[in-house]
């Protein structure tokens, strides 16, 4: 079926307009808007900190548009943050997909609007500062189709196809404080923040960058609670080790509101040790993490409590090939799967040791149904993120699910997807 139309489809081609038709070398890896510190960005995947840090970073692009147009917006941002302590990120995203042999719908589209924020309020300029995050967001479906986050439950998959693409409107999907002490090794964030960033995730675990299927962003057979009122703390070892634990609102909805789940003292607790193999330079890449968690029984929605341990380790090898692993266990109370393993590998072109200007990613994944009655998923994805132009993305990827766990007639069915990404 047609793609619909996309507003950002139009920038695409008006975009290609102005293209001087001379592709660019791959840049050195510097900031737009001087954001980059240097320090760990404990959170990965979806979230607000390594969206600002990862997406001020210039790799270069296939094409270069003539007179820098945004060089001024990023001169200002880089005053705010000099000035005020402000960091900004914007982007918006689109994800079309279209899905064979489903029991229902089998087109889906959603665009994805952001604005992350981070505010140091406290401590500028030191290890031991305090920061303000927040996220303003609005997810929205087009066309009158389902969004891709519900694609998958068409034919009975046991995973997401269209990972962080719903349809719930605009929300202040984040609102969070972070401290630094004892010289940054000792870090704590509460308010309403994101478990499924804080523990398991790899460098390709953003859904907005890399991998749409959630069986390869992280383990499958973990809980994962919505964005809601949450405590972590991370405290450095040594340059090379990071424990970090937290609690979290076991029945806590992005949009929901959290005052009317706290109260119900359900939580999900979790622990996490991590081994950077190359020290905290590369340790977004070189990294090891076993991560322990309990959930209590959420009486309400009739889920005992359950626990499980989830593994990751990853290897960045000459600056541009990436294998991960990932594999989790639960007694399979409050999850689809009671088991997963989960292994892929990222390729960088015309790549740095901070960022790739085009990705290719492979991934594989299966799953074990707690259910007996259902059947083993095997899941394979690849994508090809192309950065057309500076601080524009083009992803296509392809989806190919065996089994899907929840219906039994099913054999496979393949996913068509293409993302669109646009951050200023």
């Amino acid at each position: 079926m047609a793609f619909p139309e996309i507003k950002l489809g139009v920038f695409l081609w008006a975009g290609l307009a102005l293209l001087n038709g001379a592709a660019v070398q791959a840049q050195s890896a510097t900031s737009q808007s001087g954001y980059q510190t240097g320090r760990i960005t404990l959170e990965s995947g979806d979230s607000v900190t390594e969206d600002i840090k990862e997406d001020d970073l210039i790799a270069g692009a296939a094409f270069k548009l003539p007179g820098e147009p945004m060089q001024e917006w990023f001169a200002a941002k880089r005053r705010w943050n000099e000035k005020y302590g402000l960091k900004v990120n914007f982007s918006y995203q689109t994800l079309r997909q279209t899905g064979d042999n489903t029991t229902g719908e089998d087109d889906a589209a959603a665009g994805r609007g952001e604005i992350n924020g981070s505010w140091t309020l406290a401590g500028r300029g030191t290890k031991n500062d305090g920061r303000l995050t927040f996220r303003l967001e609005n997810r929205h479906a087009f066309g009158g189709m389902i969004a891709p986050s519900q694609l998958g439950n068409q034919f009975g998959s046991g995973t997401l196809v269209g990972t962080g693409f719903s349809d719930f409107g605009g929300n202040l999907s984040e609102l969070a404080w972070r401290q630094s002490t004892m010289q940054g090794r000792l870090k704590f964030v509460f308010g309403k923040i994101s478990a499924a960033s804080w523990y398991g995730g790899h460098a390709l675990s953003s859904p907005k960058r890399a991998f749409q299927n959630s069986a390869l962003l992280a383990s499958a057979s973990r809980v994962v609670p919505g964005r809601a009122f949450g405590a972590g703390l991370a405290y450095q070892v040594s340059p090379n080790v990071v424990v970090l634990g937290g609690i979290h609102d076991a029945n806590g909805q992005t949009t929901g509101n959290p005052f009317d789940t706290i109260g119900k003292k359900e939580f999900l607790k979790a622990l996490e040790v991590r081994w950077y193999t190359s020290g905290e330079e590369r340790a977004k890449w070189d990294q090891v993490r076993l991560m322990y968690w309990h959930q209590d029984a959420r009486v309400s929605a009739g889920v005992p409590s359950s626990q499980g341990m989830s593994f990751v380790a990853s290897h960045l090898f000459d600056n541009n090939v990436m294998p991960f692993i990932v594999a989790g266990a639960s007694d399979g109370n409050a999850t689809i799967f009671k088991r997963d393993t989960a292994i892929g590998v990222g390729i960088g072109f015309n790549s740095t040791a901070t960022k790739a200007r085009d990705v290719l990613g492979i991934g594989l994944a299966w799953g074990e149904p707690s259910n007996s009655a259902l059947q083993d998923q095997y899941t394979a994805e690849v994508f090809y993120r192309f950065q057309l132009v500076e601080n524009f993305a083009l992803t296509p990827s392809v989806q190919f699910i065996k089994n899907p766990t929840a219906y039994p007639g099913q054999t496979d069915v393949t996913v068509l997807g293409l993302r669109l990404r646009a951050t200023f």
